[in-house]
């Protein structure tokens, strides 16, 4: 007895949503990836499952659902990383090159002798 493809890609589909949408993320770079990975790889088995076109096809809707849903996860990845922390460039003419020095020399302190 064998397992229908319908199976394999409602449980794929459901989770994917549930890796991109409802488990919380983890902050570490690696761990992160490998779970991006298994995302976009159940979203593929997801569209290959569910067969509701050719195959070629729904490899490549659960190819672009599961790089948007890897999108998705990075963006909350950075919300977690990122959360409650303020830019520490807080110069208001930062972004303009005076911090960085791209417009000539360096300004040098007057020297009092």
């Amino acid at each position: 007895m064998t397992i229908p493809p319908v199976v394999f890609g409602l449980g794929g589909l459901i989770l994917g949503l549930l890796l991109t949408f409802g488990f919380p993320i983890q902050r570490g770079r690696y761990r992160n990836q490998i779970w991006d990975l298994l995302t976009l790889a159940l979203f593929v088995v997801a569209g290959w499952g569910l067969a509701i076109w050719d195959p070629l096809s729904n490899l490549a809707a659960g190819l672009i659902v599961g790089l948007a849903a890897v999108v998705i996860r990075d963006f909350r990845l950075w919300l977690a990383r990122f959360h409650s922390q303020s830019y520490r460039r807080s110069h208001r003419y930062y972004w303009y090159g005076r911090a960085r020095n791209w417009y000539g020399g360096r300004r040098r302190r007057r020297s009092y002798r």
